[in-house]
């Protein structure tokens, strides 16, 4: 998971200072705005034991081809358990849908059950494993975090 998150980090600085150096060729100005005014609203949140997580991504390579996307969540395992992982959205409270991974240690996958996030919404993340995709889940664990730039 650390290395998803300083992807994540790593695409969203390098888009504001692409856009930024686009935005003043193009309009012939000197624009310095900075890579901190920008706010990757990205967060993750893991189960309470080894295993599962759910990541969701302000900006980045979550599209099908792998192109850039926004706002999607990404599921992952990395746990030797034998046990998948299920994670759950909702966004103001509007619950967005479900979707269980069993893909096995060290691997992922992208689910985007948001469309476009604006800023000042909640989206909120819960994630549990699951021995199998009908299975109640164990080892749950949730956050909720407000976007600031949709």
């Amino acid at each position: 998971m650390r290395s998803v998150l300083k992807r994540i980090g790593a695409t969203a600085a390098m888009t504001a200072v692409t856009v930024s150096a686009t935005f003043a060729l193009t309009t012939g100005t000197a624009h310095a705005e900075s890579v901190d005014a920008q706010r990757d609203d990205s967060f993750a949140v893991s189960t309470t034991e080894n295993g599962g997580y759910a990541a969701f991504v302000d900006y980045g390579p979550g599209a099908p081809g792998h192109g850039d996307n926004d706002d999607y969540v990404e599921i992952g395992d990395e746990g030797w358990d034998g046990y998948g992982v299920r994670a759950w959205a909702w966004v103001n409270g509007d619950y967005k849908g479900r979707k269980y991974f069993g893909g096995g240690m060290g691997e992922s996958t992208t689910w985007d059950p948001f469309g476009n996030v604006k800023p000042g919404q909640k989206v909120k993340l819960r994630v549990c494993l699951v021995d199998g995709p009908d299975a109640e889940g164990v080892y749950c664990a949730s956050k909720t975090r407000t976007v600031t730039d949709g």
